[in-house]
Formats: structure tokens, sequence, C-alpha cells
């Protein structure tokens, strides 16, 4: 081999290693971007005579940096931040509303009951009879707006949960078009390191919003899946998701398979709040209102009112069973002489129903006061793991960063030895073209 050909290949390797070092320079700030490297072997002849030096240097190949449990790490912690995110904006939410002066529902009862306290000096006069209706309306609509909110959390939740569906479909077809670029590059001898790079970023914007199993193939493709193992993308195929009320399913290939469990990422946390804490806070919240409306107008039948004739206590209540909290209201045309705050037996001024009434107080604050408590500590414990799982992305991350990120430090190192070694292949060129010229002049 000669020495202008073995020159020739160490320029060649050091023009395409510079290259590799200027495309992870320019790409340094790019997110998700995995560094290159250039890899060189040594070229020898088929002779192995005892003179024979070698062929010079050659480039095997362009490596891509990057740890596969490392990355996998990356999306599963990715995915439980996701997780305390999408469930942590809506339970604070609900803790403020609960807890709020304008619909706390224990600040409407406090009312309600210090008037009925109020009405017991004088219980056959109009005037604090007129304060009792008042605020047993002002306390039926604290159940109608609280109702409502939640109502519009519920509705709120089910759009994100749409949108999030919708994000999962975009991304696993991506990684779908991908996996099938990557398969075709890869068959033809090519570099897909910039397809790959796309790829796990695609992967892990699928991890924030839900939680994946991640297999890699011989043909450089992957299989994604979820946690519980219903596909999502198999080689150039993408499932797709859907909902049916609160039931979500993926189809896949003709095949149709129920999503069930934490699904992890945003949708889990969505879903999660949505069973465990909204539909059971508004349950709660149906059965407040209906034991407070039942339990008083039981106790008025048994008392008797102030119009003349005296008649047997009216219903202050009405609601709509399916709705209890949402349709709470003073029955209609209800004035301050139906209340029947006298017993049956006794006279216009007696007042031992009304005392009956305000012996319901204390069982009506107990199943309130444990919905605030319990959407409180539920609340605080959200944000701690939100903050831990925030700052265990963080490590990941910079471990991640640590092996495939780009150091322009060493990108810098690297620069100046393939100048060097550039520049040095010139001078074996220039001086095998010496030699060549010497060996000219000697004929």
């Amino acid at each position: 081999m000669s020495i202008l050909n073995i020159g020739l290949s160490g320029l060649t390797a050091s023009q395409i290693a510079l290259g590799v070092t200027a495309q992870n320079t320019a790409n340094v700030n790019v997110d998700g971007y995995s560094r290159q490297e250039a890899q060189l072997a040594s070229r020898y002849s088929n002779s192995f005579g005892p003179l024979d030096a070698g062929m010079g240097v050659g480039v095997t190949g362009l490596r891509r940096v990057a740890d596969d449990y490392l990355t996998a790490q990356l999306w599963r912690v990715t995915s439980q931040q996701s997780f305390h995110e999408g469930f942590n904006q809506y339970i604070g939410q609900a803790e403020q509303l609960v807890s709020s002066d304008s619909l706390n529902i224990s600040l409407g009862m406090d009312a309600f009951f210090a008037s009925l306290d109020a009405s017991s000096e004088q219980p056959q006069s109009i005037a604090p009879r007129q304060q009792v209706v008042s605020s047993a309306g002002a306390l039926s609509r604290r159940f109608n707006q609280l109702a409502a909110s939640l109502q519009l959390q519920s509705s709120q939740l089910t759009g994100q949960i749409d949108a999030s569906v919708s994000q999962i479909n975009t991304y696993t077809k991506q990684i779908a078009d991908l996996n099938s670029k990557i398969s075709d590059l890869t068959a033809r001898g090519g570099n897909t390191a910039q397809l790959e790079d796309q790829r796990d970023n695609a992967i892990k914007s699928l991890s924030r919003l839900t939680e994946v199993q991640v297999g890699r193939q011989s043909d450089s493709t992957v299989t994604i899946s979820f946690a519980q193992g219903q596909p999502l993308v198999l080689g150039g195929a993408a499932a797709l998701m859907s909902r049916t009320d609160n039931d979500l399913s993926v189809e896949l290939a003709g095949q149709k398979f129920p999503v069930t469990g934490n699904t992890g990422g945003t949708l889990g946390g969505l879903i999660d709040y949505r069973d465990s804490v909204l539909i059971p806070a508004r349950q709660t919240l149906d059965q407040i209102a209906v034991k407070l409306a039942d339990n008083f107008n039981t106790q008025l039948a048994a008392g008797t009112d102030i119009n003349d004739p005296r008649g047997s206590g009216k219903a202050l209540f009405s609601y709509d069973p399916s709705n209890p909290a949402g349709s709470l209201a003073i029955t209609d045309g209800y004035q301050p002489e139906d209340l029947a705050f006298g017993s049956a037996t006794a006279g216009v001024g007696d007042n031992s129903n009304l005392l009956a009434l305000l012996g319901q107080k204390d069982g009506n604050y107990d199943a309130y006061t444990s919905l605030v408590g319990s959407l409180a500590i539920r609340s605080a414990q959200a944000q701690s793991e939100q903050d831990a799982s925030a700052q265990l992305v963080t490590e990941v991350q910079a471990k991640r960063d640590g092996v495939s990120g780009v150091n322009l430090d060493e990108e810098n190192a690297n620069m100046l030895k393939y100048m060097q070694s550039y520049q040095a292949n010139a001078k074996v060129i220039s001086a095998a073209d010496e030699i060549f010229n010497t060996l000219l002049q000697m004929f």
C-alpha cells in the first residue's frame, strides 16, 4: 500500500470524524439529541508480509451513544411525574372548592341552624321564621353551586381525557412511521441515529401520557404496549385508542383490547382522580343533601305549623333523586307559617319540635367535615409525590445526558485531535508527493 493512499485514508477518516464532531456541536441545544461517534479501525492488507505496515485507517461506522436502560428509566419516571401532575391539578381545585367561603356547606349550615336557634325564643314570630326559610334557600344554593362546580370539573376532566387519547393516537402513529423508516434505512446500511432520536423523543412524549413498555427488535424497530400488555405499536402498525363513557380500549389489526387498571402518565392521573376522588366526592355531597333534606322534612312532619287552621309540617326541602345536591331547593310556595316548630298537642307558642330540629345540627356536619379533611390530606400527599417525582426526573435526565448528551469540552478536544490528525495526514501526503518527485528526478 503506498504512503499516498495510507495518508489519504487518514485524511478521509479525520474529515469524517470532524464532520461528526461538528454535528454534535451544532446539536448541543437540541432536546433529546444523542451524540454520535466515528468508529475507526486499522485497515490491513491480505499479504501480511514482514514489511507490510497496513493499508491505513477506515471508518467502520457511526455509533449513536445511547444507554437503553437509562432511556427506559427516563420514560418510566416521566410517566410517574405526569401521573402526579394530572392528579394534582384537579385535586387542588376540588380542595379549594369545598373549603371556599362561598361554597363551604358547613358555613351554610352554620347560618341555617343559627337562624333556627334565633327562632326558638319566639317560634310564632314571622320575621325569624322568614330568616329560617331564607337561610335554608341559601344553604340549598351552596349545594347547587358546589355540585355544579364539581360537574364542570368532571366535564373538563373528560375533555382532557379525550385530548390525551387523541395525543396517544398521534404519537403511536408517529412511532410506527419512524419504525418503518428506520427498518428500511437499516436494511440499506444507512445511519439511523437521527431517526432513532426522533423515535425516542416521541416515546418520551407518549410516556408523559401513559406508562409504556418498549421492546427492541432485531430489525431496529420497537414494539410499544401499555404496562398491562395491550399493544400500541407493532412494527409499522399503530393501534387506535378510543373512549366510550368511562371505558377505554385500543384496536389493532381488527382486534379490540379493553384498557383497564392504572395506565400511568397524565391519562392515568386523570382517571385515578376521577374514580377515587371526584366521583366519591360528588356521591358524598349527594348523600349529605339527601340526609339533610329527609331528616329535616321528617322532623317537620312530626310537628304543627301556625297556619289557620293549624296543620302538620310541610316539607321544607325538595330534590331530584337523580341529582340531589344539584337540585336541592325550597319547596315551591313555602311560607314562614308552614314551619312546624310546635308539637301537635301544644299551643302556638310551643317550640318543642324546633328544639328537635336543632338537635340534628351535629349529625349534618360530620360527613362534610370528613370530605374536606380527606381532600386536604390527598391534595398535600399529591403535591409531595409530584415534587418527589419531578426531582427523580431531573436526576435520571442528568444521568441520561451524562451518557448521551453533548459535552462541548469533549467535542472541542475532539475537534483539536481530529484537526491535528487531518494536518498530520496531509503532511504524509505531502511527503509522499516529495518522494515521488525525487524518484522522477532520478531518471
